[in-house]
């Protein structure tokens, strides 16, 4: 019902309102809102909280984050941090009636990491048919603001409450809002790889990263250039790297990093198209999407890692899809045995090679689907070159505990593009995918 009671409120509005542009009736709506009796409240979905018919009528001054048209929040947008947080946005008040009107000014509902809010002035006053405007500050200690583990946000509301009958009684509301990420600055180099069954020590720094990170090493397999048009769903590079248990299971990781950086993961689809008994024809999908839209047709923001069969229907889900928000990496973990269905081919330690391929789909279908050009070959019993290396480097520290190992039968076979090594806490695009080439030299 939210739908039809904003459109009376807003059409009471206007007619309280009938010379005021449609920017300031919508300004008046927000401003005017309630935040008390709101159930779970919090600003990210609620807003400045219940439409207010009599409150949006009465106002006489309408206020707008930055000074912009529509713009009826404090918008700090999205920042990666490798350092403290400190920004400072305007908030302009307008006031279109005939008697000046004055406002204390106070933070309200701060919610989300921790965070300061400070402002230029506790009081202003707009004069009649003028504008005022008051400065805000908000700080945010990189410590605290969060990593790619989970979603982080800084939230509140900038509350103008009239001193005696000014603006008709009428308290007004601005949201502010913030989501902060910080950022880890891992890098990894690799020793010189010469000779047969060579090996090479990475050496993983996190300089003047402001968090730790992990360094998370796969093996090469695909690249992809940066392509016109194409938003989140671009594939960049995708890698893969297994963890045999028995002679018929193994854990199997597809790491997909995209060019550009997504909100959420599951509004794109990521395919790995597998061969997996080398007669080029594609036996099973690995697929990463929104579990609700697949499994019951509603999304519901998370991204499961599905396997599709080729040649039969249905599809198997054993575990969820690691694809932090506003990050720019999905890892896709599947179990051997879903990659092996009764009576199609299978994959196991006698038979334990693959060739994949990779495409990526806007779930919108605003924009076209990337499809990444080659097919790379993973062995997933005897990997060509080690995978499955893990590091966690604090800031300004080293690793120098993985070995990247060729064995170099392997790698006449099943050979690689190099190294991939993920981090989720570097700077999402790129940098949340480092690229090493791996030419051995005999």
């Amino acid at each position: 019902m939210a739908s039809p009671h904003v459109a009376g409120v807003a059409a009471l509005t206007r007619q309280a309102h009938p010379t005021w542009s449609v920017e300031d009736i919508k300004a008046a709506i927000v401003n005017t809102g309630l935040p008390t009796g709101v159930q779970n409240y919090r600003t990210s979905r609620g807003g400045t909280g219940l439409a207010q018919a009599t409150a949006s009528t009465k106002s006489q001054v309408t206020a707008n984050g930055n000074g912009d048209k529509f713009n009826v929040g404090v918008n700090f947008g999205l920042e990666e941090l490798n350092g403290d947080f400190k920004r400072t946005r305007t908030i302009k008040l307008s006031n279109h009636g005939t008697t000046p009107v004055t406002f204390n000014v106070a933070v309200a509902n701060p919610q989300g990491s921790p965070h300061t809010v400070g402002l230029n002035k506790t009081t202003v006053t707009v004069p009649k048919n003028s504008d005022a405007e008051v400065a805000i500050e908000l700080s945010v200690p990189v410590a605290t603001a969060g990593d790619a583990s989970g979603f982080q946000e800084v939230a509140g509301l900038i509350q103008f409450t009239p001193v005696g009958a000014d603006n008709g009684g009428v308290v007004l509301r601005v949201p502010y809002y913030l989501v902060p990420r910080a950022m880890a600055n891992v890098s990894t180099s690799l020793g010189q790889l010469e000779g047969t069954d060579p090996s090479a020590v990475a050496t993983v720094t996190n300089k003047n990263g402001a968090i730790a990170g992990n360094a998370d090493f796969y093996a090469w397999g695909l690249e992809s250039k940066k392509a016109p048009g194409k938003v989140s769903n671009d594939i960049r590079a995708v890698g893969v790297q297994s963890f045999p248990s028995s002679a018929t299971q193994a854990l199997i990781v597809f790491a997909i990093n995209t060019h550009d950086g997504w909100s959420n993961a599951s509004v794109n689809e990521f395919d790995i198209l597998v061969d997996v008994d080398g007669d080029g024809v594609v036996d099973y999908i690995v697929v990463g999407a929104d579990q609700g839209a697949v499994q019951t047709g509603t999304f519901n923001g998370i991204m499961g890692s599905f396997v599709f069969s080729t040649r039969s229907p249905g599809a198997s889900l054993m575990f969820l899809a690691d694809a932090a928000t506003n990050g720019s990496t999905a890892l896709l973990p599947v179990r051997a045995t879903q990659l092996c269905r009764a009576n199609e081919p299978c994959l196991r330690q006698s038979n334990p090679r693959i060739a994949y391929s990779a495409l990526g789909f806007d779930a919108t279908a605003t924009v076209g689907p990337d499809e990444v050009p080659g097919i790379a070959k993973f062995n997933v019993w005897n990997n060509a070159i080690s995978t499955g290396g893990f590091a966690t480097v604090a800031p300004g520290a080293s690793d120098t505990l993985n070995v990247i190992q060729i064995n170099s039968a392997e790698w006449a076979v099943t050979p690689a593009l190099g190294v991939m090594v993920v981090t989720t806490d570097n700077k999402s695009g790129p940098a949340e995918a480092q690229l090493i080439d791996v030419k051995v030299k005999n």
